[in-house]
This record gives structure tokens, sequence and C-alpha cells, in this order.
């Protein structure tokens, strides 16, 4: 920003010495006169047009400056939107009830459907009782991996020794056996299971089923003894002999760790049938429905419990929107309040800018009589007596809507004092109304369920 210069420098900017010396060369008035000579005019333009001009102008925009940022202000339309906390509060918690009620009324219905297919499943197939199954399908696996492993390492110990690779081939052997009776054992279960089916047809074609799978379970287990004694006679032919073996003498196998080797995978496939068999209810395509049941009431309990979490969100996200807005309205006023001081300021400054540049025309005045006086040995007379600012004459700074400011500042004031209840209010009607829709979406949720048969009445 341009201020008023020291006097040295105003010196040299007017060259007071050269003027000094060319007013002596042309002669000094010494009469009482009304105008300015040149070399007044000079000093008194420069003033007024280089410092005190350049000063008004910088002034000028500073106050610009801060009328422009308080007319950014929007502290009355902030405070009422706050004070009409019901209209938005109303806004936003209808349009979620709306969305969380067509929620809560479809999965209703899904869940009422899928209840009463478990219903007619119950009444076409007889069943008076509920499903029995193991819920953890993570432990099943588990215990079935278990079951595998231990088979395959069992058994891998006993065919090594006819394998060309040694145990690891033997482990290999073993593990594809352990698939082979993993695969019988489902098969088995699965078709005991349907030999519990109420129709006669399914049931007979179900114990056909598992008197099939059982002999060719039986014979496989046998198979595997025969495999392991062939291999100790020759293992290149070990196959050939196993089956030629077990059509012929089924039961013959002589060899004691071959009879371990039959004895272990009966143990594991007795194991896994039985596993598969009471993971799931006896009654085949039970447990399935019933799971999707139970799966289904969750999902109705996880969305009345989202439904309710959906309010909360609602209401921390209005109170946390009413926080930024009562939060905005304070830093508004204190900003406002600066500005306005801050505008005070520049004006209370410029008048000193004023007062400064006459003491700098007073000093120029000074100084070009001394150095007159030095070089004529006498005053220059007269000189300078006339030259004083005319005070409205000088440009005045633009101080439109200032004042006008001032009584917003007022009345901005009263509208602090007022804003922690408003606040509190706000707040309240917040809480007030998410507690009516909360009770609302109970409500709702009984109704439906008594609607849809979910619960007794």
């Amino acid at each position: 920003m341009t201020s008023i210069p020291a006097t040295k420098a105003a010196i040299s900017a007017l060259k007071i010495e050269q003027r000094v010396e060319r007013d002596v060369k042309a002669g000094i008035p010494e009469v009482d006169r009304r105008n300015h000579t040149e070399s007044e005019e000079s000093l008194r333009s420069y003033v007024v047009r280089e410092i005190i001009g350049r000063v008004h102008e910088n002034r000028q925009a500073e106050l610009d400056a801060e009328l422009e940022s308080r007319n950014e202000a929007d502290i009355r339309q902030l405070f009422q939107e706050l004070k009409n906390t019901d209209s938005l509060v109303e806004k936003k918690v209808s349009s979620r009830m709306a969305s969380l009620v067509s929620g809560l009324k479809r999965s209703a219905q899904e869940f009422s459907a899928l209840r009463m297919d478990l219903e007619i499943f119950r009444h076409r197939n007889g069943i008076t009782r509920e499903a029995l199954y193991r819920e953890s399908k993570i432990l099943h696996y588990s215990v079935i991996f278990f079951i595998v492993i231990m088979e395959t390492l069992l058994n891998a110990f006993f065919l090594s020794k006819g394998s060309e690779l040694g145990l690891v081939g033997g482990f290999f052997q073993a593990f594809i056996l352990a698939l082979v009776n993993l695969g019988l054992a489902a098969f088995m279960a699965f078709s005991l299971r349907n030999v519990f089916h109420q129709n006669y047809a399914r049931k007979a074609v179900a114990g056909m089923l598992f008197l099939c799978v059982l002999v060719a379970a039986a014979t496989f287990v046998l198979g595997v003894g025969h495999y392991r004694e062939a291999l100790e006679h020759d293992p290149f032919t070990a196959s050939q002999l196993a089956i030629s073996s077990l059509l012929t003498e089924p039961l013959a196998i002589r060899d004691f760790n071959s009879w371990i080797m039959v004895v272990v995978s009966a143990i594991a496939l007795i194991l896994l049938a039985a596993k598969f068999f009471v993971v799931d209810d006896r009654y085949p395509g039970y447990t399935s429905i019933t799971r999707r049941v139970k799966g289904m009431q969750r999902a109705w309990s996880r969305a009345y419990e989202n439904a309710v979490d959906g309010i909360n969100d609602v209401a921390d996200d209005l109170q946390d929107e009413l926080a930024d807005t009562e939060k905005n309205i304070r830093a508004q006023f204190i900003q406002f309040k600066a500005s306005v001081e801050r505008s005070e300021e520049i004006h209370r400054h410029y008048q000193e800018d004023i007062v400064k540049a006459q003491g700098l025309l007073d000093e120029l005045i000074r100084y070009y009589q001394s150095y007159s006086t030095r070089m004529m040995n006498r005053r220059a007379a007269y000189f300078g007596e006339l030259l004083r600012f005319e005070l409205d004459k000088l440009p005045c700074l633009n101080t439109t809507g200032l004042e006008q400011h001032k009584r917003d500042l007022a009345a901005f004031e009263v509208l602090i004092d007022e804003l922690d209840r408003v606040y509190d209010e706000a707040i309240a009607t917040v809480n007030t109304r998410c507690d009516i829709a909360q009770s609302s979406l109970a409500g709702l949720v009984d109704r439906l369920e008594l609607d849809h048969g979910l619960r007794r009445a």
C-alpha cells in the first residue's frame, strides 16, 4: 500500500532546490497575493495527486474488499434455516422412512412366503417335528477332512512297500482310495436318507440304491485288501491279481496288514457315511428348506435392525449438519464483526494519512523557505502562506454500506445471543422426530408380523 513518504524523498522527487534557484532568478513576489505560484501549485499537486490520491485509491480498494466479504455473509439465512429445523427433519426422516417401510414390507412378504413353503412341505410329507441338523458347516467339513487325511496316512504306510515311489507313491494311492471312499459314503448317506421318504416308490428305489452302494462299498473295501496283499507278491501285476482273487475268494485275505487296511477303510467309510447322514435331517429336503427359512428369519431381524440404524444415521447426519450450521454462523459473525472494525480502522487511517500529508506539505514549504533564505539572505516572502488543504475538495472514501452493516452487526449480536437456545431446540427436534420414527418402525414390524403370520398375537 502507498504510504506518506519521508520528507527527504519528497524533496528529491519535487526537486525543490532547483525550483528555488529558478524562482530566485525569476524574482520572488514580495507583495501580498491571492494566487499561488507555479512552485506552490506543484507542491500542492504532488501531495494531493501523488500522495493522497494513491493512498485514497489503496484505502478504497481495501474498503471495497471488506465490503465484498461482508456481502457474502448469509448469517440471517443460516439462522432461519436453524429455526426451520422442523421442516428439514420432517423431509429427510419421511424420505428415509418411506424407503425403510418399503424394504420391511418386501422382507415380510418374502419371509411369509418362505414360511408358507415350509408349512406346505411339512403338510405334504406328514412332518410334525422340527428339523434336526447341524448348524455349522465348517465343523462338518473339518471332520470329513480329518477322516480322509487319517485314512490316507494310515493306508499310505501299508501301500508304500509295494509302490515304486515308496512312501510318496503310497500316499497318492491311499489318497485316491480315500476319495473313492468319500464318494461311496456320500451316495450311501443320500440313499439312506431317501429311505425315510413317505413316498413308497421313492423309498423302494432308495432302498435298492442303498443296497447297491453298500455292496459296491464292501466290494471296494475288500478289493483294497486284496490289492495290498497282491503288492506283496508282484507290484507290477497287483491290480490283475487283486481282481482275480476278489472275484474267486472275496474273503481269502491271508496278510494281516491287508486286513488292517480293510478295517481302516471300512471304519472310514462308515464314519464318513454317518457324518454325511447326520449333518442334515433324515428326511430328504427338510434341512434345505428349514435353513432357508431360518436364513430369511435372520434377514428379517437384520432388516429391522438396519431400519433402526438407518433412522439413527439420519439423526446423526442431521445433528452434524446443525452443528456445522451453528459453527458457520459463529464463524461468519466473527468475520463480519472483524470486517466492520477493519473498515472503520481503514477510514481512521485515511484521516490520519491526510494529517500526515498536510504535515509533509508544511515540511516542504519550510524547506523551500530555508533554502531560499540561504541563497538570498532573506525570507521568501509569503511563499506557502496560502497552501492549506481544502478538505471538502480532497477525495473522500466511499463507505457505502458500512453504516448499514453496523446496524446489521447490532442485529447479529442479538441473533448470536439466541443461537444457543435455537440450536438446542433444533437438536431436541431431531431427537424427538427420530424417536417417533423408531416407534413407528416398531409398530410397523409388529403389524407386519401379525398380518403375515410371522408370530402369534
